[in-house]
């Protein structure tokens, strides 16, 4: 990661960067090709600073698919499969392709959508513990609070998806 931040200040220098685009730079670091998802409000930054990288974005119609491509990819190729779901709801589409990727020892990286949304109207039924509910079914699951921490929590998430016997991670 130390050759990424290197990189980075190369090309970018003192400019002001979004979280976003930190975390597709980590993922190209840990040479991701595709990204499986389901696009919604929660991630647009991601896809926007998808936009300009070397990782394909193949979007499909439920997150469960897409998590299942992810660890189909996984299996076939023995690199952690990426998706991307939205918050709530589309976060615990996930739950069955993680157990079925943590059971049939499938790397997969599972990228689910969160942002304060306490005040808005659709955030009563949208809060919802992701990090708790996926915890019995994945090698890890955390959630990133500060920007900082992106490049050591991908780099962690891969790791531990691929080594020994591989898994989800979220």
């Amino acid at each position: 990661m130390d050759k990424m931040i290197t990189q980075d200040l190369e090309k970018y220098g003192n400019q002001t960067r979004k979280a976003s685009d930190l975390f597709v730079r980590a993922l190209e670091m840990e040479g991701v090709e595709y990204i499986f998802a389901v696009p919604g409000e929660e991630n647009l930054d991601m896809l926007e600073s998808l936009r300009s990288s070397t990782i394909e974005l193949i979007l499909t119609r439920h997150e469960q698919g897409a998590a299942f491509m992810a660890a189909t990819y996984g299996r076939l190729t023995g690199k952690a499969g990426v998706c991307m779901a939205t918050l709530g709801p589309g976060a615990t589409n996930l739950a069955t392709p993680a157990a079925y990727a943590h059971l049939g020892g499938m790397p997969l990286i599972m990228i689910t959508g969160q942002k304060p949304i306490k005040t808005s109207k659709q955030g009563q039924f949208q809060i919802i513990d992701v990090v708790g509910l996926f915890d019995p079914i994945c090698k890890m699951s955390k959630q990133i609070v500060h920007g900082n921490t992106i490049p050591s929590l991908v780099r962690e998430a891969f790791r531990l998806s691929e080594e020994e016997r591989p898994g989800a991670v979220l």
